[in-house]
């Protein structure tokens, strides 16, 4: 989840109150909003200098150890485990909800959950670790290695997405009872879809109708029903006309960049330097080429990895970061697998630039290339040619090569087809003129011209028969002025011609006027007019964006896919109310204020007694031993030779992180006091 979702569910209580963080108030009034906030290094870099000990010593635990998973109270204690007691925990993590770092969500019976955004996880690891990418990789055009490729060839998502679109305005999406498509079509669509199944296994993604489905149709389904490419109505999935025009507006690597940000969503590993590798990955970018050994080096040496890394362990983990990251993204066309013998067989790279965010597409990735008409009606697409010229060669040519450089044909029966989505023999004519880089041939144009002239003489068209009972009946309802809208044509004496749209509102009229005529089921396919079903299948996309398609370009893909969530959190319920310490130390009107106020040698029974009570709210003490402070976090008390012991952790002087396990008994030290993080620890 990221933070525009999250935005789109929040409450404006608890945005006005995120918002009136006192850190952002520069930026709000420079007219940013908070999306922008969250997700920029600068500002969050600023962030981190205001946060306490605490709220920065839990954010980095947070960052380190669990990512962006969803966690509880048990599993951030044990991330943040070391110097830092539970109530500090507690506080440091209250700290990070009141800006927006993390949010908490109620789980079924109150039960607390927390995330940090993914794209805020993006952000923090840039922030925490400038200088992770630094060195790594061999640059592009070195040891002889090429550039990236402009216009990457198979296996490529972007590429399956538009065949099986291109199959549904072809074909249709028809759905069983069961809501899955029929075998035959699932036959055909597979045949389009060039993804190599066994790369998603490892992945073991949990979707629904896996029982029909396999994981490249679920993966290709679940990416056009979150992109609105298709929608579910009724029976059939049916083309999102204003999305599809949209998408294939887009350079290929634009498109490339939306798919990889849904997949990412979809398939993101759990483990958090698995999600590091991730984001190392993405940092490292312009045709750079990487290695999963080169990756896992640099972690480790930002303590980003659980300890040195024995050969076993090392050659296990980069198995993971290959099977379940690099290899399925190698056959999504994410990325390039070398096959240099210089660079090695493990080296990996970008087949397009991840891009800045809302950064618009560089000149070198616009698709305004054209295709060469040939004498035998051949038709050469290569890769630099527009997603919208290719969808509409698709309605009027048949593909007979799909490669970096496609070949189609143009036939009769492919031109027919075209006709009957709704093109003429000049709009297809014309298109060839405008796209072809050497012109159309002379006999090429011709042909078109005869194979079409036959078409529209002869129509087939729906009607419906209104049959009067008598010829009373049937002159009366000629004379009706309501009905002559609807009454096409007599036929003899008793009946009436009339179009299947017509049926319902000439009903209407017939029983105002007395009858009581019986409506027959119509089917579904009949609702329409020609020309209404013909732009249906294989629709004319608009040569320039509108304004309400332009909108879609900021809209997230929708949860509702075919692939199950990595998380539950998306169904829980935001938490609106923000922490206080209260919550925190709900028995704090208990305490004596002098526990917390004064520095003082107490009696060795109420010494007892702070401690017991630092043990119960999970606190801290801060104590002074022979002229030295220390600040303990107490774990227990035991009795022993007539008096008791304190056994916990403790750090000495100005020590941060240096820290050693304390067993004083009651009589070792001096002065003391309860500490309550977020309430006195700033005295």
């Amino acid at each position: 989840m990221n933070y525009a979702q999250l935005l789109m569910r929040m409450p404006h209580e608890l945005k006005s109150r995120l918002e009136a963080e006192t850190v952002y108030a520069p930026w709000l009034g420079q007219g940013a909003s908070l999306g922008q906030l969250w997700t920029d290094p600068v500002v969050m870099e600023t962030v981190c200098n205001r946060l306490g000990r605490s709220e920065r010593t839990v954010l980095e635990a947070i960052v380190r150890r669990i990512g962006c998973e969803p966690f509880d109270d048990v599993e951030l204690e044990r991330a943040a485990a070391g110097p830092l007691s539970g109530a500090e925990v507690k506080m440091g993590l209250a700290g990070l909800l009141r800006r927006g770092i993390v949010f908490s969500f109620l789980k079924t019976w109150g039960e607390h959950l927390y995330l940090m955004p993914e794209d805020g996880f993006a952000c923090w690891q840039t922030v925490l670790f400038p200088d992770l990418p630094s060195e790594l990789g061999e640059a592009p055009g070195s040891a002889g290695l090429s550039p990236v490729p402009a216009f990457p060839g198979e296996p490529n998502l972007a590429h399956d997405l538009f065949h099986s679109l291109v199959f549904a305005a072809e074909q249709g999406l028809k759905l069983t009872k069961n809501g899955t498509l029929h075998k035959k079509l699932l036959q055909k669509l597979s045949e389009r879809v060039r993804l190599r199944e066994e790369a998603l296994e490892p992945l073991s993604l949990k979707y629904a109708y896996a029982d029909t489905y396999s994981p490249k149709i679920a993966l290709v389904l679940d990416m056009l029903l979150r992109l609105r490419l298709i929608v579910s109505e009724d029976v059939e999935l049916k083309l999102g006309v204003e999305a599809v025009d949209l998408f294939l507006d887009q350079p290929l690597a634009a498109q490339m960049r939306r798919l990889y940000g849904v997949w990412k969503v979809l398939s993101l590993p759990a483990s958090a330097w698995l999600q590091h590798a991730v984001l190392l990955l993405e940092r490292v970018n312009g045709g750079t080429w990487i290695t999963a050994e080169q990756l896992l080096e640099r972690l480790e040496a930002f303590g980003l990895l659980s300890g040195a890394l024995e050969g076993g362990e090392r050659a296990e983990r980069t198995r993971y970061l290959l099977r379940l990251w690099l290899e399925p993204l190698a056959a999504l066309g994410f990325l390039e697998q070398s096959s240099d013998p210089i660079c090695g067989p493990g080296a990996y790279r970008w087949t397009f630039s991840l891009g800045l965010r809302d950064e618009p597409a560089g000149e070198d990735e616009a698709e305004d290339g054209g295709f060469m008409v040939q004498p035998d009606f051949d038709i050469l697409v290569p890769p630099d040619v527009a997603g919208k010229v290719r969808w509409e060669l698709c309605c009027l040519a048949n593909l007979v090569t799909r490669d970096q450089v496609s070949v189609y044909k143009l036939s009769k029966e492919s031109v027919k087809r075209a006709l009957e989505n709704g093109r003429t023999a000049a709009e297809i004519c014309d298109f060839l003129q405008r796209h072809a880089l050497y012109g159309v041939p002379d006999h090429v144009r011709l042909s078109i011209g005869q194979w079409a002239k036959p078409y529209g003489k002869t129509v087939f068209t729906q009607a419906l028969l209104l049959r009067c009972g008598d010829d009373e009946t049937a002159r009366t309802v000629a004379k009706l002025p309501a009905a002559s809208p609807y009454v096409k044509e007599m036929l003899n004496g008793r009946d009436f011609l009339i179009a299947a749209e017509d049926a319902k509102p000439l009903t209407v009229v017939l029983e105002k006027a007395g009858f009581m005529p019986g409506l027959p089921a119509i089917p579904a396919a009949q609702a329409g007019t020609e020309g209404e079903m013909s732009a249906s299948r294989f629709p004319k996309l608009s040569a320039e964006q509108t304004a309400s398609m332009k909108n879609l370009l900021s809209v997230e893909p929708m949860d509702k896919g075919l692939i199950y969530s990595r998380n539950s959190v998306a169904f829980l319920r935001l938490q609106t109310r923000l922490p206080e310490a209260s919550d925190v130390y709900p028995s704090l009107q208990d305490i004596p204020p002098t526990w917390l106020r004064d520095y003082r040698n107490y009696h060795l029974s109420t010494r007892k007694e702070i401690v017991e009570k630092a043990i119960e709210m999970r606190s801290v003490l801060q104590i002074r031993k022979n002229g030295t402070d220390f600040r303990i976090v107490p774990r227990k008390v035991q009795e022993t030779r007539g008096t008791w012991c304190l056994t916990g952790l403790g750090l000495s002087g100005g020590a941060q992180d240096e820290t050693s396990e304390v067993r004083w008994l009651a009589e070792e030290w001096q002065e003391m006091r309860l500490i309550l993080p977020g309430i006195n620890d700033k005295y």
